[in-house]
C-alpha cells in the first residue's frame, strides 16, 4: 500500500473517516520507517554461510525490546522456527518484522547452539509509539489545526488508542478511538470510535463555485470486527451510527431540515502482500467494500442508501532501492446517499479536485515515482511526482447522469520520521489541467 499525502480536506467528516481508517488498519503502512542497512552485515552473511544449512532454527531471540511484549512479536515470526537454515529466508523474516511498524533499526544474526540446532538473534530499536501529536495543515480550501494523544503500541501488543480534537475554518471536532489487530487462528480484531462536533459544511462544484452551505451539529459512533484469512487476506464487518442536525434549507432532497439519523453496516474484503528492500516497502494490495444504510428520511428514495467502493494499488522499486514506482486506482458508487455520506477526492486516489468537492459517484487513479533523496538520523526525505486521472459526476446535488473527465500532475516532498511511528511532514502541489487551477496542501503530523 502506498501512503500518499494527498492533500488537506477541510471537511471534518472526511478527516474523521481517514482517522478511523488509520486506526482500523491491521498493520501500519511501513513507509514510516526507512533504513539503509541490510538485514545482514557482510560479516554476518559470511558467518551464516559457514554454518551447516541443515541446522534447525529452534528459537528467535529479540534484543532491545522495551515496550513491545516478546510474546506478541514472537507470534508474528513463529512460522520461521522449526525449519532448517536452508529453508529460512532472512529477507522474509525482516519484512515480517518491518511490517509491524514498531522498530527503527533491525539487525539479524545466526548462532549455532548445538550440533543440530541454531537460533536467530534479532537486534531492534523501538520507535516512539506514545505520541502527543500536534497537527496543522493548510490548503487552497482552508486550514485545520489541533492535536491528538495516541499510542500505536498500547499494552505492548500493537493495540492503538487515540483521543483529540481540532478546529478549522469551518468548525471544531473531537474524537476518540481504540483498536486491536486481528490475530492468527481465527481470533478477530476490533475497533471502536466516536466523534462529534459543530461545523459549517460547504459543497462546491468542479469550478470551485459554492453550491450548498449549511451549519450542522453532528455525532457518530461505530464498531467493527476484522478477521485475518491466511497471511495476506482480511475481512471486516462494521457498524456505524450517525446523527446530523442541520439548519433549515431546501437545497438537496437527501437532507432533512431538522436532522438525520442513520445506521450503517459495511462489509469489506482486503488483500495485501509486501516486501522490504531496506528503503521502501513494495506492496500489492486490493480492497472492496459495500455499505448499507437505514435512515429516518421521509423520502423513500433516501431511506435505504447504499455504497460500493474499491481500490487496487501497487508499488515496487525501480532500478535502485531508493527509487520506486507506484500506481493506484479506486472509486466509489453511491445511490440515495444522505449528504454526510458523500465522498471527497480521496475516494478516487487523487487531489486535483477542490477540497470541498464531494460526490456519491467517482473513480480515478494515479501513477508516479518517489525518490528517497536524503537520509538523516531523525528522518528520510523523499520527492514524489505522479499524474492523476479522475471521472466523476458533474453536479453532485442533482440527480442526473452528467459526468466529467479531468487530469493533471501532482508532486511534492515528504519526511518520514525514523524514531516515531508516524510520518512528519508533507508538502504538495497539483494542477487540474482540465479546469486550469492549482491546488496546494501542507500537512504536519498526519498521513493522508
Amino acid at each position: 500500500m502506498c501512503a500518499i499525502f494527498a492533500g488537506a480536506q477541510d471537511q471534518s467528516s472526511e478527516f474523521n473517516r481517514k482517522i478511523r481508517a488509520e486506526s482500523e488498519k491491521s498493520a501500519i503502512d511501513e513507509e514510516n520507517a526507512k533504513s539503509d542497512e541490510k538485514n545482514l552485515s557482510d560479516s554476518e552473511e559470511s558467518l551464516q554461510s559457514e554454518l551447516d544449512q541443515d541446522l534447525i532454527v529452534t528459537k528467535i531471540n529479540f534484543i532491545g525490546l522495551k515496550k513491545t511484549r516478546d510474546s506478541y512479536i514472537q507470534s508474528k515470526v513463529k512460522k520461521f522456527t522449526g525449519n532448517s537454515l536452508a529453508e529460512t529466508d532472512m529477507h522474509d523474516l525482516e519484512t515480517a518484522i518491518q511490517l509491524e511498524g514498531l522498530f527503527d533499526d533491525i539487525k539479524i544474526s545466526v548462532a549455532q547452539t548445538s550440533d543440530t540446532e541454531a537460533e536467530i538473534n534479532v537486534s531492534v530499536k523501538e520507535k516512539i509509539t506514545f505520541i502527543p501529536l500536534p497537527f496543522a495543515m493548510a490548503s487552497s480550501s482552508g486550514y485545520m489545526a489541533g492535536g491528538v494523544v495516541m499510542d500505536t503500541n498500547a499494552f505492548g501488543r500493537k493495540d492503538m488508542f487515540m483521543v483529540g480534537g481540532f478546529f478549522s475554518n469551518s468548525g471544531f471536532t473531537g474524537m476518540a478511538s481504540f483498536s486491536k489487530p486481528a490475530k492468527d487462528h481465527g481470533i478477530p480484531g476490533f475497533s471502536i470510535f466516536a466523534s462529534g462536533g459543530k461545523s459549517t459544511s460547504e459543497f462546491v462544484n468542479l469550478e470551485e463555485d459554492t453550491i450548498l452551505k449549511y451549519k450542522s451539529l453532528g455525532f457518530s459512533a461505530g464498531f467493527s470486527l476484522t478477521e485475518k484469512i491466511g497471511e495476506h487476506f482480511s475481512f471486516s464487518n462494521g457498524f456505524n451510527f450517525k446523527y446530523l442536525a442541520t439548519e433549515e434549507h431546501d437545497d438537496y432532497p437527501g437532507m432533512k431540515p431538522e436532522s438525520i439519523i442513520a445506521g450503517e453496516t459495511s462489509l469489506s474484503f482486503g488483500y495485501s502482500k509486501s516486501d522490504w528492500n531496506g528503503v521502501f516497502m513494495s506492496t500489492n494490495s486490493a480492497a472492496v467494500s459495500a455499505e448499507f444504510g437505514l435512515t429516518d428520511m421521509e423520502d423513500d428514495d433516501y431511506r435505504y442508501p447504499i455504497g460500493l467502493s474499491f481500490s487496487i494499488g501497487e508499488q515496487h522499486p525501480l532500478f535502485i532501492d531508493r527509487l520506486r514506482m507506484y500506481q493506484k486506482i479506486s472509486g466509489f458508487y453511491g445511490k440515495h446517499n444522505h449528504i454526510s455520506s458523500f465522498k471527497g477526492q480521496g475516494a478516487a486516489s487523487v487531489n486535483i479536485l477542490p477540497g470541498s468537492f464531494h460526490t456519491e459517484k467517482i473513480i480515478g487513479g494515479n501513477a508516479g515515482f518517489e525518490l528517497a533523496v536524503a537520509k538523516f538520523s531523525w528522518a528520510t526525505m523523499s520527492l514524489y511526482g505522479d499524474y492523476q486521472l479522475v471521472y466523476t459526476k458533474k453536479n453532485t446535488l442533482v440527480d442526473d447522469d452528467e459526468y466529467e473527465f479531468m487530469h493533471g500532475p501532482n508532486g511534492g516532498m515528504r519526511f518520514y520520521l525514523a524514531k516515531v511511528a508516524f510520518p512528519a511532514l508533507a508538502l504538495g502541489l497539483s494542477y487540474n489541467v482540465t479546469k486550469s487551477y492549482w491546488q496546494f496542501a501542507a500537512a504536519m503530523g498526519m498521513s493522508f
